[in-house]
């Protein structure tokens, strides 16, 4: 007998994960887990199945955001046929079957541990039965290009538009993104990439493109260069500086919370971009440790994904009473109205962010979209103190003055929270972060 996980939401959606009986299997985003999953909301060691006795049984490991059975948030609870798993990103339906041979016609295709999986010849993941069924792999003898890699290369060449591709950076509901090297200048740069099969809606088009048409016109040495941004049959791709560094989501996930020197490093750099943003009249909007990132080997920060930003004053695309972001680090106000928020926003989304970096939890933790809805709009998160002894005191106090309910309450812009955290910084004989030329 198996107890099998199909995944229906997240991303690996239509993965199939069957785990037989007298076994277990631990599920994380660690190359330690019995199972990977590429979801940056899960810890690295997230879930165990645990298939030993009459009926499987999920456990929590002591993640950071837990688990969800059924809408119930659980440490350990033995699985029924028809059950839902929430973890992360990803959605798992719970089922038990005699053979998988018996999952039926439909269901069979998405087993892909039945055979040796197949790996993408660009990015390397391995390539489900079910994405063969959807008629979108490119295949060649026994060499195989997923849907993502096939928008962007062949098998005879790799060139793009003028760009060679060199390696898949990431996959989101953002796009796809590239490492390329632009032939004519010979230039290293970053593709991103908007699909047209992706369910692009002139909506989403209007936002990717203005991305493109926003940042294009920022230029500071901690912001993420756009280049230019083209059409293709596809979709769209935006032309960006290539900076090899590891997103603050990713950092936190395999190393944890960094020192107080790095802390307040990319504190002061991204309150720099912040500031710099607001001389130009735009509102980043989403400012979170995936949209951070950090070099180890310099210190360098930058700001990057101006997919939501806009200037003040002009319409973004939102209507009135929606609220766009994401809402770990949203401030009350753009729950409410995203359209009209200013560059106060980014200040409490900035907080936010280095709350999660300092103490290496979610601002917001909740069970329910009640208790969630509470922590953004009334409810402060316990003291960042608690989670890490090393915070001082001022700088906790930082933290929480960006993060106040009300923008009128917090630092009135990024520059006044830069002076606080650069007060903290020489009060503890920490060196300034490293320069850039402009």
């Amino acid at each position: 007998m198996f107890v099998v996980l199909t995944a229906a939401a997240g991303p690996e959606r239509g993965e199939v994960i069957p785990i037989e009986q007298g076994t277990k299997l631990s599920i994380g985003r660690s190359s330690s887990a019995g199972r990977k999953v590429r979801d940056t909301h899960l810890s690295r060691l997230h879930l165990e199945v645990d298939f030993t006795g009459q009926r499987a049984v999920v456990r929590d490991l002591d993640s950071r955001n837990g688990i969800y059975v059924n809408g119930d948030k659980t440490k350990q609870r033995t699985l029924a046929q028809g059950d839902r798993i929430l973890a992360g990103e990803q959605v798992w339906d719970v089922s038990y079957v005699d053979d998988l041979l018996t999952l039926g016609d439909e269901t069979e295709e998405t087993v892909s541990f039945l055979d040796q999986p197949n790996p993408c010849e660009l990015c390397g993941r391995s390539i489900t039965l079910a994405t063969f069924a959807d008629g979108q792999v490119l295949e060649r003898d026994t060499r195989y290009l997923c849907p993502d890699c096939s928008t962007v290369v062949t098998f005879d060449s790799r060139e793009f538009h003028g760009f060679e591709v060199h390696q898949k950076l990431g996959a989101g509901a953002a796009g796809l993104v590239y490492r390329a090297t632009q032939l004519v200048l010979g230039r290293e740069v970053a593709l991103k990439i908007l699909r047209k099969r992706d369910g692009l809606t002139p909506r989403a088009e209007a936002r990717f493109l203005g991305e493109a048409a926003t940042i294009s016109k920022l230029d500071h040495p901690r912001i993420v260069k756009v280049y230019d941004a083209c059409r293709f049959p596809g979709g769209y791709f935006i032309v960006m500086e290539y900076f090899p560094g590891k997103d603050l989501q990713a950092l936190i996930e395999d190393h944890g919370t960094p020192s107080l020197a790095i802390a307040l490093s990319i504190g002061l750099q991204m309150c720099d971009a912040l500031a710099y943003a607001a001389s130009e009249g735009v509102v980043h909007r989403d400012v979170k440790p995936a949209n951070i990132l950090y070099r180890a080997k310099d210190g360098i920060a930058k700001l990057s994904d101006f997919g939501l930003a806009k200037r003040i004053g002009v319409s973004a695309g939102t209507r009135d009473g929606e609220g766009i972001g994401t809402p770990c680090y949203m401030p009350p106000e753009q729950v409410h109205d995203a359209r009209n928020v200013d560059h106060r926003a980014d200040v409490y989304s900035l907080g936010a962010s280095l709350y999660h970096l300092l103490s290496g939890r979610y601002p917001i933790i909740a069970s329910t979209l009640h208790e969630f809805m509470t922590g953004i709009l009334e409810k402060d998160p316990p003291p960042l103190e608690r989670f890490n002894p090393q915070v001082p005191p001022e700088l906790g106090d930082v933290v929480r003055k960006a993060m106040r309910k009300k923008a009128a309450e917090r630092f009135e812009s990024a520059l006044a929270m830069r002076e606080a955290l650069d007060l903290v910084r020489r009060k503890h004989g920490i060196a300034p972060p490293p320069k850039l030329a402009p």
